[in-house]
């Protein structure tokens, strides 16, 4: 499936975001422009962009020999000028910093056709506050992907205050055309929808923790083998529905104001960040990540999405 008012996409970034979203464009036959800083940073995409291609390839989702044809429809670029003077989506993964996506963001005005979506991958920034250094916002908006963004379908598209209409449907029939999925907000809120869920989630069960309830272990246990489950067929509302209110409603009145208040991380949060215990990035976290744990958790995670791409494509395929 390709847009046809969309040929060529610029990808500004070459870590985890940008090459994957570079990765999901070539493959939906997209030309491709990704940008780095340095040749040795556009190498670092590449190979991450080889990997994908790999991974695809040895799990049946793509043709085998597919991989060089990815890649070459990906061109690097070393300066946001000559990634974006003749495209029709920037789509923007830069650094998690305001000044450095607004500065970005002026670049790329000056240098991209007029009538180009303007795109952000930002996680949790205000878009009211990114939007300030562009003279067009009406076709800026978020289009925010999650980690890996070649095996998590879901995209969040979200509208700044200034957004058409017609440049937010373009930008969720683009993602469509990738094989995600794209959720389309209403208005923009801090963290979006699934950041905020998620954060809900997460200061909870770090409170449980801390109280001595359970353990980190027994906690991460509980929710994999539960709601990991259900709510990867049935959200929480849904199943809610299903459960019935009169039950669930019980519940909200019994836990509602027993449950963590708190407006910031939490002390265990704020204790692993101080001794520098950021988890796998640094070896050590809740856990201790051994390069055999990293390799294990991150093939069972892999195996896992890719189960549920596969089932996607063949219940697709099915419809046809």
């Amino acid at each position: 499936m390709h847009v046809k008012a969309i040929k060529k996409i610029a990808c500004l970034g070459t870590g985890t975001m940008g090459h994957g979203v570079a990765f999901l464009a070539a493959k939906a036959g997209y030309e491709v422009k990704m940008f780095g800083r340095s040749s040795e940073s556009i190498k670092r995409g590449l190979d991450g962009v080889d990997r994908a291609s790999v991974l695809y390839e040895d799990n049946g989702l793509l043709p085998k020999g597919s991989k060089e044809k990815i890649k070459a429809a990906i061109k690097g670029c070393t300066s946001v000028e000559e990634a974006v003077h003749d495209v029709d989506l920037v789509m923007e993964s830069v650094a998690e910093n305001l000044k450095v996506k607004q500065e970005v963001f002026s670049v790329v005005e000056r240098n991209c056709p007029e009538g180009a979506l303007v795109a952000t991958d930002t996680s949790g920034l205000n878009l009211e506050d990114i939007r300030t250094v562009l003279k067009r916002p009406e076709q800026f908006m978020a289009i925010h992907f999650f980690t890996p963004p070649y095996l998590m379908p879901t995209v969040e598209v979200c509208p700044c205050s200034a957004t058409l209409q017609s440049a937010l449907d373009l930008g969720a029939q683009w993602v469509e055309s990738l094989g995600n999925v794209p959720i389309v907000m209403a208005k923009a809120v801090s963290g979006f929808l699934i950041n905020r869920i998620q954060t809900a989630v997460l200061r909870e069960a770090t409170y449980i923790v801390e109280q001595g309830w359970a353990s980190a272990e027994t906690v991460d246990k509980a929710i994999a083998l539960s709601l990991g489950r259900r709510y990867s067929v049935t959200g929480p509302i849904e199943s809610a529905d299903m459960g019935g209110w009169d039950i669930l409603g019980a519940l909200l009145d019994e836990l509602g104001d027993k449950l963590s208040a708190a407006k910031k991380a939490s002390p265990i949060v704020n204790e692993l960040r101080d001794k520098g215990n950021l988890g796998l990035k640094t070896g050590q976290g809740v856990y201790a990540w051994t390069p055999e744990r990293i390799a294990s958790r991150r093939s069972a995670r892999e195996l896992s999405l890719i189960k549920f791409l596969r089932e996607d494509q063949e219940a697709a395929g099915k419809g046809k």
